[in-house]
C-alpha cells in the first residue's frame, strides 16, 4: 500500500494544497512489481474531493517476447486523479475515495497506471532477434543451422527443380 495522510486537506479550504513526497523500494502492487516508485505528488482541495497530480518515475521487470530474456523498462506515470471525500458515492470521475480518517492508497490508481504503459509487446531491443523455432536457441547469443538444414516437406520436391 502506498498511503498518504491528507486529513488536514479534508477540511480546508478550496484551493489549499500539500506536496508529497514519494520514495520507494520495491513494490508489489497486487500482481505487478516495481523496483521503485519516486515522484513528487500535489494534493489540492477541489469541489467535493481532493485532486492528486504529479509526476512519479519507476521502473519494470519484463520479459521479452522474442528471446524470453528479463530486460529493464523504465516508466514515467503522469497522475491526475480525483479522490472523492469519505461517505461520497463513486462517480466515473472519481471513483477512488479518502478513507474515513483522512487516508489515500495510491496502490490502485498506480497499478493502472503502470498496466496503461506497459507495452503490448515488449521487446528487449528492437534488434532482437529471438528463439529458433526449431531448437529454442537464443539467436542474440549463438547461431544455430536449423532453418538452413531445415527444409519445409511441402517444399522438398521443389528443391531437385534448382
Amino acid at each position: 500500500m502506498i498511503r498518504f495522510d491528507v486529513s488536514a486537506l479534508t477540511k480546508a479550504r478550496l484551493g489549499t494544497s500539500l506536496t508529497l513526497q514519494l520514495n520507494t523500494g520495491p513494490q508489489a502492487l497486487t500482481d505487478l512489481k516495481v523496483d521503485f516508485l519516486r515522484g513528487v505528488i500535489q494534493a489540492i482541495r477541489v469541489q467535493g474531493g481532493l485532486l492528486i497530480r504529479g509526476s512519479i518515475d519507476s521502473q519494470l521487470d519484463l520479459d521479452c517476447v522474442r528471446c524470453l530474456e528479463s530486460f529493464v523498462v523504465p516508466v514515467t506515470l503522469e497522475l491526475e486523479e480525483t479522490f472523492r471525500l469519505s461517505g461520497a458515492s463513486p462517480t466515473s470521475d472519481a471513483p477512488y475515495a479518502v478513507s474515513g480518517d483522512g487516508w489515500i492508497d495510491l496502490a490502485p490508481v498506480l497499478r493502472e497506471l503502470i498496466w496503461v504503459s506497459i507495452p503490448l509487446k515488449p521487446v528487449c531491443n528492437p534488434d532482437c532477434r529471438g528463439l529458433c523455432p526449431q531448437c529454442g536457441a537464443n539467436l542474440n547469443i549463438e547461431s544455430c543451422t536449423c532453418q538452413e538444414t531445415q527444409i519445409d516437406p511441402r517444399w522438398a520436391l521443389l528443391k531437385d527443380l534448382l
